[in-house]
């Protein structure tokens, strides 16, 4: 058993008031309360005690991929050997945890690593955050992920694998959930501003039906890469779970998500360096302002919004400081990043990466995870400071994150080095 006491606390929603004490027991967090501490407490002196936080558009595996691989015939996943890139996964675990992300959501990856990481992770085999597999991208033959170079198509698939047809979809769907994939990833759209090639639709409306039944059956997710709005609409009526990017998403759609419950990722940061390089033309410029716009909408209607981006270190040679690369500290400026948008608070921007991920993350039934109060599984982390005053040292771990726990365990602990001191 661990007790916080005088801690500041974010319970995942709000900062609770006053200094609390924070009891953990058997994995899970036993109790929320007032008064002296106990003895034997770990005193975190007005440090704050909050969630874990979760990242929930994840690939493990990105390595400095570009846009023009696909195009070179060397898609997504055949960069490197599976081996190599499951030891990019295993570093990328590691720079989470040292990050302060005690869990992440994939947003799919090659080579079934989301599912061989978690089983490793389980195993103690290595150190790592709590995982929500995800599949490989499934799309259709000829769609803006396949290789106009026909003839380099590759005997096994990478990241993206293209079928066609009904029965082709629902087959791979639950292929990939005999695999160990808890999320169904599908392509449906082109990319942001119509990269790289606008086409109305990548999927028909039969094959993203068959997805979701055959996903739903087995009690899997489906998440969908959706930027125009006539897919993200469709995506949104046929449940679809998680919506990614919705970079034409307006507020008749937002009404619909909010009603059914759909998750938004709006993964803003990426489409942001491609419009700062000059990589893109003025239609990703109105969408990423068309996006800016609908986050404060959706946040008021009760949209389960998330954090997360395509993280890989794609624009680590062309940015002095690229903001995707997987190092420590990166994933945490997305907060201090959506925080500084008009209409929306340092607590609600929090939420995505603590309260609402917990709900991406993990299934009715599996507990209450991102979130502080009595029963929750206790994925917890201790801040120097107070992250609602200012959510920048979330992107400054090195010297602000204290400790981090998972399962009730600690991952990290300098405060015990500190007490010494």
């Amino acid at each position: 058993m661990v007790t916080f006491a005088n801690a500041r606390v974010f319970d995942g929603r709000k900062a609770l008031p006053g200094l609390r004490s924070v009891t953990i027991a058997d994995g899970r967090i036993a109790s929320v309360s007032e008064g002296p501490a106990e003895p034997g407490a770990i005193d975190l002196a007005g440090k704050t005690l909050m969630p874990g936080l979760i990242t929930c558009h994840f690939h493990p595996d990105f390595y400095r991929f570009t846009l023009a691989m696909g195009q070179a015939g060397e898609p997504l996943g055949k960069e490197l050997p599976p081996g190599v890139l499951m030891a990019i996964a295993v570093r990328n675990a590691g720079v989470l945890l040292e990050s302060g992300f005690t869990g992440y959501v994939g947003a799919a990856c090659g080579h079934d690593i989301d599912a061989q990481l978690k089983m490793a992770i389980a195993m103690g085999i290595v150190p790592g955050p709590r995982i929500r597999a995800c599949s490989a991208h499934i799309g259709t033959t000829g769609d803006v992920n396949d290789s106009t170079m026909w003839w380099r198509r590759f005997d096994t698939p990478g990241t993206d694998v293209f079928v066609d047809g009904p029965e082709a979809m629902r087959a791979m769907t639950r292929e990939y959930i005999r695999r160990g994939a808890q999320t169904i990833k599908i392509f449906v759209s082109t990319g942001h501003g119509g990269l790289p090639w606008p086409v109305p639709r990548n999927m028909d409306t039969d094959e993203i039906t068959a997805v979701v039944r055959a996903a739903h059956m087995r009690g899997a997710k489906v998440r969908a890469h959706a930027a125009t709005r006539e897919m993200i609409r469709e995506c949104v009526e046929l449940g679809v779970d998680i919506i990614d990017h919705g970079d034409e998403i307006d507020a008749e759609i937002i009404a619909m998500m909010a009603d059914k419950g759909t998750f938004w990722v709006p993964s803003m940061v990426y489409p942001g360096c491609m419009l700062k390089l000059g990589w893109a033309d003025a239609e990703l410029q109105r969408q990423q302002d068309n996006v800016r716009a609908m986050l404060p909408v959706a946040q008021a209607a009760g949209v389960r919004v998330l954090a997360g981006d395509d993280y890989s270190g794609v624009f680590r040679d062309v940015l002095e400081d690229d903001p995707l690369d997987h190092k420590v500290g990166d994933y945490g400026r997305e907060f201090a990043f959506y925080g500084a948008f008009d209409g929306l608070t340092p607590e609600q921007v929090l939420s995505w990466g603590t309260a609402n991920a917990g709900e991406a993350l993990l299934d009715p039934g599996e507990g209450r995870l991102g979130v502080i109060e009595p029963g929750a599984l206790a994925d917890l982390i201790v801040i120097d400071g107070d992250p609602l005053a200012d959510l920048s040292p979330l992107a400054r771990p090195q010297q602000a994150l204290k400790a981090v726990m998972r399962d009730g365990a600690f991952v990290i602990d300098r405060l015990e080095k500190e007490a010494a001191a």
